[in-house]
């Protein structure tokens, strides 16, 4: 039987929808909506190389490297640098600069105190080069660097190498008397330029 109902001087009978009916339509109002919900949202994207690539930049694609608790993975070359400028200071090489950007991770429950000067940038003829501290500070790039656990930070490492060396290897290191662990890095034909 249905009621009828008063709206301003008009009848009507109020028709009882059956409960499952109304969640039944509830349950599918809420599937559609989940499924477009999930097809549209944005998914994660593959971890970030950091910065776009700079002016005659290269991207690196070499794998990972581990140095006891820490990840190294170098991003971005650039070689055959002539002189830097920053905002308080010029510096010319007195070889080539060559750029390299690192991804630093710390894999583990305890933060990492980074001395970059660990580093080395090792030649084709087997030479290591250690970083260029003018450069470092003119492009203000860490000397050292704090990275909490689990966090991760990237960031130019600056070496100053003889004009018309070829490089081989990034060999990094998170302290001092571990062994190093080697990034392969391409060797170029680099063309003169500053930064």
């Amino acid at each position: 039987m249905q009621a009828k109902v008063r709206f301003g001087g008009l009848v009507r009978r109020a028709a009882h929808r059956p409960l499952v009916t109304a969640l039944a339509g509830a349950l599918a109002g809420a599937t559609v909506a989940a499924l477009v919900a999930a097809a549209t949202w944005p998914h994660p994207s593959p971890p970030a190389t950091g910065q776009p690539l700079r002016q005659l930049e290269i991207p690196l694609d070499a794998p990972a490297v581990k140095a006891g608790n820490l990840e190294f993975r170098a991003l971005a070359l650039r070689c055959g640098i002539a002189v830097i400028v920053g905002t308080h200071a010029e510096h010319p090489a007195k070889g080539r600069l060559c750029r390299v950007r690192i991804g630093v991770t710390v894999d583990d429950s305890v933060s990492a105190r980074l001395d970059n000067d660990l580093h080395r940038l090792v030649l084709a003829d087997g030479s290591g080069h250690s970083m260029d501290w003018e450069a470092m500070q003119i492009k203000r790039q860490p000397l050292t660097i704090g990275i909490g656990a689990h966090d991760s930070a990237q960031y130019d490492l600056w070496f100053d190498i003889p004009r018309d060396a070829a490089v081989d290897h990034l060999a990094v290191t998170n302290d001092k008397g571990m062994p190093a662990s080697d990034i392969p890095l391409p060797s170029l034909d680099w063309p003169d330029h500053s930064a």
